[in-house]
């Protein structure tokens, strides 16, 4: 128990640095990467004892947790939460928004504009997959933040096209994040062996079980107009970001 809170400590400490703006961006990726392997290896480690059998032998509760990204209309809030959401679902989650950019009569006084990403998923998967998630959070409004003031010619880009460039930013590096995290999937799942894969498999579809059950979650498709100059750099950002862990982060 000792070690394995001791390595949950890490990974703890590692994802603060890699999420910190006064940290450089090589320290932030570095811190990142470590992360990274420490969380990888953490999963396996726990999927194995999964096939063995050597787990608790009672069901494991499958709970909701809450990433609350700030901002409101006029940000780029939404589009990290979408991009989160392809994260997510790399990790074997379900995931769904709230959008809470704008008042609504019910909301306390004074309560900030934000929007929710709500995951679904098996406790000890969530306990690994939401600090992730809370740390592509910070990592991709940091990313988009460096990106466009990298380059002095974003200046004259009219400001609404400018609004659009970031937010397309901001989805395409979760999305690329995403796709790190299914590569280190098919590695690992190759790597552990066909039982894990079929753990895996198993609460995977106990978990979309549970939503379709439990849950009614109504599919909006966000209207406004989108800009494809942000995609290429926030893919490329999502691809190297330092919080992608292996997919048996969740398995």
């Amino acid at each position: 128990m000792a070690d394995r809170m001791g390595v949950e400590a890490r990974i703890e400490h590692f994802l603060r640095v890699s999420q910190d703006p006064a940290a450089t961006q090589a320290e932030r990726d570095t811190a990142g990467q470590e992360a990274e392997r420490l969380l990888a290896k953490h999963a396996i480690d726990r999927l194995t004892l999964d096939v063995d059998g050597a787990r608790r032998a009672e069901r494991e509760a499958i709970e909701r947790r809450t990433v609350v990204v700030a901002g409101g209309r006029g940000t780029i809030a939404l589009d990290v939460v979408l991009g989160l959401s392809a994260a997510a679902r790399a990790l074997g989650l379900v995931a769904h928004y709230r959008d809470r950019r704008r008042a609504e009569p019910w909301d306390e006084p004074g309560a900030a504009p934000h929007v929710e990403l709500v995951v679904t998923g098996f406790a000890s998967d969530l306990t690994l997959a939401v600090p992730l998630l809370e740390s592509l959070a910070v990592q991709a409004a940091l990313a988009a933040r460096a990106w466009w003031r990298a380059d002095p010619r974003h200046r004259r880009i009219p400001r609404w096209d400018a609004h659009l460039a970031r937010c397309a930013f901001a989805q395409a590096f979760g999305a690329g994040a995403a796709a790190r995290l299914d590569a280190g999937r098919e590695r690992a799942l190759t790597e552990s062996g066909t039982g894990t894969a079929l753990v895996v498999a198993s609460r995977e579809e106990a978990v979309q079980d549970w939503v379709r059950d439990n849950l009614q979650v109504r599919r909006v498709r966000d209207r406004r107009s989108f800009s494809g100059y942000g995609r290429a750099p926030g893919y490329a950002a999502g691809l190297r970001s330092s919080g992608s862990a292996q997919r048996s982060v969740s398995a």
